[in-house]
């Protein structure tokens, strides 16, 4: 009888990710650049504090409402045109500012299956791998699909 497949089997172990301070642009090059949709936030100890994806440095809402939006000390706000020409968000603005705090994180033994089921369940497109707290690892969709495509390649075989 095989083994059932963990996270560890299938898990991307070289995953680019960013600290808090991260600027906005540093992450949309990195995503860019590696062809990936989005990254995990970690601190220097290594654990998984946030994740920053495409659809958050798309969300010109999200950014829009991280923005100072009021002036000597507080007492009048700022206009909206004023603020974007003053501030320029793609390098003013942080992973900190953006990421998604509520990160779901699962451990490297994890079942393929459950991995799969989290994701559909809560909707999420990467899971951050850890052991000890720390980032060993991301299974993304793809990685998922891949999993599954060669079960199914195995059991026709």
């Amino acid at each position: 009888m095989k083994a059932e497949r963990t996270a560890a089997d299938i898990m991307s172990r070289d995953v680019v990710s960013v600290s808090p301070d991260t600027t906005l642009r540093e992450i949309a090059n990195l995503l860019v650049e590696h062809g990936i949709s989005g990254v995990p936030v970690v601190d220097r100890a290594g654990r998984v504090v946030g994740i920053v994806s495409e659809a958050d440095l798309l969300n010109s809402e999200k950014r829009r409402v991280k923005l100072p939006r009021t002036a000597l000390f507080g007492v009048f706000p700022l206009p909206d045109d004023l603020v974007r020409e003053t501030f320029d968000e793609g390098t003013h603005l942080t992973a900190h500012d953006l990421m998604t705090r509520r990160v779901i994180t699962l451990a490297a033994d994890t079942a393929v299956r459950a991995v799969v089921s989290t994701m559909l369940e809560r909707r999420v497109n990467r899971i951050p791998i850890v052991e000890d707290d720390k980032l060993v690892g991301i299974v993304t969709r793809n990685d998922a699909l891949r999993a599954i495509q060669e079960e199914w390649n195995l059991s026709e075989g």
